[in-house]
């Protein structure tokens, strides 16, 4: 009987503690599993980069030309496309660079011109660009540590796309359907600055203490079930 008064206590008590988060954890479980993440991403809104043929041999400038108008060692070159257009991205000392393929002309860093044609060649919703700015310091959810073009769309298929500043990469789309989705990821994991850090000890501390709360849960059962099955057998 003491110990079913204990676990009586312990269950009370360390449900008032962790019923609040528990039932965070449900919701935010639900609110994670309703959308395909591909669609939280916005995946639907971006174009796909469509890598169409280039005959680097005749069309494009030789490496060697490009390498030689670079002021910093170069480390590395791979060809790619951007808006639409055949670009050299280099690796050097001082940090990745982009020349046009066809004319040489240094693209880094990505102008306010060419980050538009990026974010409008990449668009793939029914709106229309409503805004633009240029961001020293863009926020968490762009996920870049360097300067950032961001461009926002919409009334239609609203979206903010962030355009990588140094490489011209369209780094992230956001929209509301992904913040929603990330404030209740932050809730999940117990991370509600950063969104990323799933091994904190508040999370921890809680997982094991919702554990303690369910085990005591289990002996109230058994105890009650045990109490009740002698008053069943005398009815």
């Amino acid at each position: 009987m003491k110990l079913f008064r204990l676990m009586g206590q312990i269950h009370l008590w360390l449900g008032l503690v962790v019923g609040v988060q528990v039932m965070l954890w449900l919701v935010s479980g639900l609110i994670m599993v309703l959308w395909d993440i591909e669609t939280v991403r916005g995946e639907h809104l971006r174009t796909p980069v469509q890598e169409a043929a280039i005959n680097w041999a005749e069309d494009a400038l030789p490496l060697a030309n490009v390498l030689a108008t670079q002021t910093s060692p170069v480390t590395d070159a791979t060809t790619g496309w951007l808006a639409g257009e055949p670009v050299w991205r280099l690796t050097t000392e001082n940090g990745p660079a982009m020349v046009d393929a066809r004319t040489g002309a240094d693209l880094t860093p990505v102008s306010e011109d060419l980050a538009r044609q990026i974010a409008l060649f990449r668009y793939a919703g029914n709106g229309g660009l409503i805004a633009q700015d240029r961001l020293d310091n863009p926020p968490r959810e762009a996920g870049l540590g360097v300067p950032a073009w961001r461009f926002e769309f919409g009334p239609e298929d609203p979206a903010t796309f962030y355009i990588n500043s140094q490489t011209g990469e369209l780094r992230a789309v956001r929209t509301t359907l992904w913040r929603v989705y990330d404030f209740f990821w932050g809730l999940h994991i117990m991370d509600w600055d950063t969104r990323e850090n799933f091994n904190s000890w508040w999370i921890k501390m809680f997982a094991a203490v919702s554990i303690v709360f369910g085990l005591a849960g289990v002996v109230l059962t058994f105890y009650r079930l045990k109490w009740m099955m002698p008053r069943k057998r005398r009815g």
